[in-house]
């Protein structure tokens, strides 16, 4: 792992070493920026890359496509595109850029075009990767490259299920779209003033929609999901505690831990110990 001057963390620098069938090339992190400027003309492999907050944009084909917190994107090989963060709230996100043949026909099969953006929270995805390629090694890099293929398959259907895996649920209704937004922001501040905001209507009655529905509030569904998510990243990954509770949006780890042991009773370190003994 090591910094660029560009306030990036690169997680994983590899190569194109499987005689072009499929290629971790480069993993990381960019941090906010606002003079952070990608420019590909054509870019030299395919980048998948999710917003965690902020904003930015990506000029394509004569057009700008705002991207922000909550935003899969795609680029593919071959694309001449620029991309970059917003001056004023520049984007903090997370990526993998990939090269060879599986990725080629991954892209294809579910046809996202040379530029594909959609809001989608597909965060856990491009942890899991990263989680695998920052444990690589010689004897296992095989066996790295096929389950992060794996990955990015799950993450390209959970991105495209509307139109290739449609719920056949009503997700019209106002519970369930107050709940997908809640899914969709799950790494950003989120309350219960600015979802009464959203939705136009009044916090009673967000508080009231959500909890017939799905038997808890939105904002204690919301803290759920994120004790979810702690619990796999501290027994799955080596993240330190401090870097979740700042991925979580907890105000510092003191609060962080507080929240983790109201939840499971034990402390976020006490937790990842006792999976790892």
């Amino acid at each position: 792992m090591y910094f660029t001057d560009t306030n990036e963390k690169i997680i994983y620098a590899g190569s194109r070493s499987t005689g072009g069938m499929f290629d971790c090339l480069l993993a990381g992190v960019t941090y906010p920026n606002p003079e952070y400027r990608i420019v590909r003309h054509p870019s030299s492999e395919y980048v998948f890359e999710y917003v965690i907050s902020g904003k930015g944009r990506i000029e394509y084909g004569g057009e700008v496509i705002d991207v922000r917190a909550g935003t899969f994107y795609f680029i593919r090989k071959g694309a001449d595109v620029v991309y970059y963060a917003d001056a004023d709230d520049p984007y903090e996100k997370i990526w993998i850029n990939l090269d060879g043949i599986l990725a080629e026909r991954l892209t294809d099969l579910f046809m996202l075009g040379e530029v594909y953006a959609e809001e989608i929270n597909v965060m856990r995805l491009f942890l899991a990767i990263h989680d695998r390629l920052e444990h690589i090694t010689p004897s296992n890099a095989a066996e790295t490259g096929r389950k992060v293929s794996c990955l990015l398959y799950e993450m390209l259907s959970e991105v495209r299920r509307p139109e290739f895996f449609p719920d056949m649920q009503d997700k019209n209704s106002l519970d369930e779209r107050i709940r997908a937004y809640l899914d969709a922001n799950l790494y950003n501040d989120i309350s219960l003033d600015l979802l009464a905001e959203h939705f136009g209507i009044s916090k009673m009655h967000v508080i009231r929609v959500f909890r017939n529905k799905f038997g808890t509030t939105p904002i204690q569904y919301l803290i759920d999901r994120k004790i979810s998510v702690a619990k796999n990243l501290l027994s799955g990954t080596v993240m330190p505690i401090k870097e979740i509770a700042s991925l979580l949006r907890y105000s510092n780890t003191q609060h962080f831990s507080s929240s983790f042991k109201a939840a499971t009773g034990v402390t976020p370190g006490k937790y990842r110990q006792s999976k790892h003994e």
